[in-house]
């Protein structure tokens, strides 16, 4: 459906530490202001969700920067019902799928409404004290958030990675174990990635694990270099409920959230990994598909070259 007016609302998220997005703006930012309302273009450095939440009423947010500054921008407004427009200045520009010239080119079609949305769902990620280590507890349960040492969201994985001195680490894994079975599966090895469809193309993928097309409702479970031939990468429903929990680990264990979000890990804590309540909207160039952009950026399926 087209937006709203021939003037969309727009909110500019600009990544200013790279100098070709502050050299692009100069001439990007006055051909946007013939074209649109730009409603607000804050300073993503110290934008915190709270104060995303704050922003005016848009009807696209225009992210120019990299893949990495798409998934911080997303975890801002992962509230606010705004589709996000990449528009790549980093390396490989997965998710920020617009050049400049290819947004410019496109903007007619995006403002009739000729484009398509494709939701990414988020994860919500709890680390729980070590004072729920008997138990594997519903995430609705009071006493969970009662335990709840950090709570974050990500768009595209969860990894628990052994860190210093890089000993192998065992972590219990149960899917959904408030449904019955309370037996956990033990992991020995140097961590485990659980990722979204989004993020299946980024490490997930580069340790062996599926790519899953971002359109399905799934989960997946990569272990990193585990210490059994038997344990293969897995898909879940997104509805499932992932535990993990550590049951052997080294001083320098942590969570990693999206590449970006760290936090150190103990002994006997537990993560609870969910389906996020809201998925977030980015907008695909309309000249590309996820299967051309897997083929452009990562060669998939590409025939080996000769000579």
């Amino acid at each position: 459906m087209p937006l709203p007016t021939t003037r969309p609302r727009v909110i500019i998220l600009a990544n200013r530490d790279k100098p070709a997005v502050v050299e692009a703006l100069t001439d990007l930012r006055p051909w946007l202001d013939a074209r649109c309302d730009v409603v607000a273009e804050p300073d993503i450095k110290s934008l915190s969700n709270d104060a995303a939440d704050d922003l005016p009423d848009a009807d696209l947010a225009i992210v120019l920067g990299g893949d990495g500054t798409l998934l911080a921008q997303a975890r801002h407004l992962r509230d606010r019902d705004v589709p996000l427009l990449g528009v790549n200045f980093g390396k490989l520009g997965f998710l920020a799928e617009f050049s400049v010239d290819e947004l410019q080119a496109s903007w007619d079609t995006i403002v009739a409404g000729r484009f398509t949305t494709t939701p990414r769902l988020m994860i919500e990620i709890s680390v729980a004290d070590a004072a729920l280590a008997d138990s594997w507890p519903d995430p609705n349960d009071p006493e969970v958030a009662e335990h709840t040492r950090r709570r974050w969201v990500g768009m595209n994985d969860a990894v628990i990675t052994a860190g210093e001195p890089f000993r192998m680490i065992d972590i219990d894994l149960a899917i959904d174990p408030h449904n019955g079975d309370t037996t956990p599966t033990v992991i020995s090895s140097d961590g485990i990635i659980v990722s979204t469809p989004s993020g299946s193309t980024a490490y997930n993928a580069a340790a062996g694990g599926p790519i899953i097309a971002p359109d399905l409702d799934a989960l997946v479970l990569t272990a990193l270099s585990p210490h059994s031939l038997a344990f293969r990468p897995i898909v879940v429903g997104a509805g499932a409920t992932i535990h993990l929990r550590l049951r052997q680990a080294n001083p320098g264990t942590a969570l990693v959230v999206d590449g970006q979000k760290s936090l150190t890990l103990a002994e006997g804590e537990q993560l609870i990994i969910r389906r996020y309540a809201r998925d977030v909207r980015l907008i695909q160039n309309p000249r590309l598909s996820f299967w051309k952009v897997l083929a452009r950026k990562l060669r998939w399926a590409a025939r080996p070259r000769s000579g």
